[in-house]
């Protein structure tokens, strides 16, 4: 709802707004988040680009599996597929049931969980640049993987299971095996918070070519 209500209030893409040849809209859009001399020169390379674009031509479809740009395409799939399969969702939306069953606070524990998704995606921000985009989604999956296995080695060995199809039910045997599952619970969601959450967006947005950006996105 308050998406809905403040989109009218957001400012036109600069760079939509010069492929309209709306120069001077497209202006007004970057003032409103960057200072005049900075917003001049950030409108020059955007039109630079466009440029650029327009003179190699708008590209056929078909261009798009074929040669290194089929390559490339699969890759962005495969990243955002990915993305998508590593668990995150699980964790998100079934993270009240897995607080609840291991014997703690659900609202409380998935506040936090909110709470730390945020704060981790932060250092994507900071370390994106100086690192590298893969090698932040290096280390983003390796503590993923690392914490989906903790999770399921302490599972396997405190949680008794209970009752069948969708009444299943588990509860744990060991308060301080709890605590090492929701604490690898955390660490999921902040190395998925600064690696594969935000970086795979960054990593498709450049590696394309750019007459063929726009389409592969």
């Amino acid at each position: 709802l308050i998406l809905l209500i403040c989109m009218p209030f957001m400012p036109k893409s600069p760079r939509w707004l010069v492929q309209q040849d709306r120069i001077d809209e497209a202006l007004d859009a970057l003032k409103t988040v960057r200072d005049e001399s900075d917003a001049k020169e950030e409108l020059e390379e955007i039109i630079e680009s466009h440029m650029k674009a327009k003179a190699l031509g708008e590209p056929a479809w078909r261009d798009l599996v074929r040669g290194r740009v089929r390559f490339l395409l699969l890759v962005g799939v495969s990243l955002q597929l990915l993305q998508q399969l590593v668990g995150m969702n699980a964790f998100m939306y079934f993270g009240p049931r897995v607080f609840q069953d291991i014997g703690f606070d659900p609202v409380r524990f998935q506040t936090i969980s909110n709470l730390v998704n945020f704060l981790a995606t932060f250092p994507a921000l900071l370390f994106a640049d100086k690192y590298g985009r893969c090698s932040l989604l290096r280390w983003s999956a390796l503590g993923m993987f690392i914490a989906c296995m903790t999770i399921a080695t302490v599972s396997e060995k405190i949680l008794v299971v209970s009752g069948g199809g969708s009444y299943t039910t588990y509860a744990s045997t060991s308060t301080s095996g709890s605590y090492v599952i929701v604490a690898m619970v955390f660490v999921f969601v902040m190395n998925f918070a600064y690696g594969w959450g935000p970086i795979v967006w960054v990593y498709n947005s450049e590696i394309f070519p750019l007459q063929y950006r726009s389409r592969c996105i």
